[in-house]
């Protein structure tokens, strides 16, 4: 019996598109692939898992790699950056249905200090029962502590416990664990999905 809802943030609870970021600014098709790669890329990972402390800290260091792109780097990630992400508002409506419905609701998301801050101002934040967050622990899913994290934190069990994520290799990985997991493609799929294990 299902009795635990663990949801990824990223592109399942909140939207997160950096291609549609970057066109924002105006940048042609060309500088928004390159800034993917130099912005997008293993620096801004080193940054959810907290290796980076603050979004300045991954600023200075990918303008130390990248000297040519300073004035790119600097226009993306100042000021408003965090509005990179927005709320997904289906997904966080079948949140709010699952926790009326006496699921536990928790959350496990590879996402930087600044983007926790933000994020955790959304109204579905009030309702979890627990997160981890990989700026806070210092490593990023699909590494093995992460869920082991999860797990013993709240002595969750497996078996009884259902993650959605968007990403594959991290649905592959909390399976390795014996947590039931789908793959989030859209919400209505996800949606036939859980109830079925329910």
């Amino acid at each position: 019996m299902i009795k635990n809802v663990v949801f990824d943030l990223g592109r399942v609870l909140v939207e997160f598109d950096p291609a549609a970021y970057l066109r924002s600014f105006g940048f042609s098709d060309e500088k928004v692939q390159t800034l993917l790669g130099v912005i997008f890329g293993e620096d801004w990972n080193l940054h959810d898992r907290g290796d980076y402390k603050t979004v300045d800290d991954l600023s200075a260091a990918l303008i130390k790699k990248y000297p040519s792109l300073k004035k790119d780097i600097e226009t993306v990630l100042t000021g408003d950056w965090v509005k990179i992400h927005y709320l997904k508002t289906d997904t966080a409506d079948y949140l709010f249905e699952l926790k009326g419905r006496g699921y536990k609701i928790f959350i496990l998301s590879n996402l930087s200090v600044e983007s926790y801050e933000f994020i955790s101002k959304y109204p579905f934040f009030s309702l979890i029962d627990g997160g981890v967050f990989s700026y806070q622990e210092n490593c990023c899913k699909p590494e093995a502590k992460i869920y082991k994290t999860l797990i013993s934190r709240y002595s969750l069990i497996p078996e009884e416990t259902v993650f959605i994520d968007d990403n594959k290799i991290n649905v592959e990985a909390a399976r390795e664990f014996g947590i039931h997991s789908v793959l989030f493609t859209s919400l209505d799929e996800v949606r036939a999905e859980v109830e079925n294990l329910f």
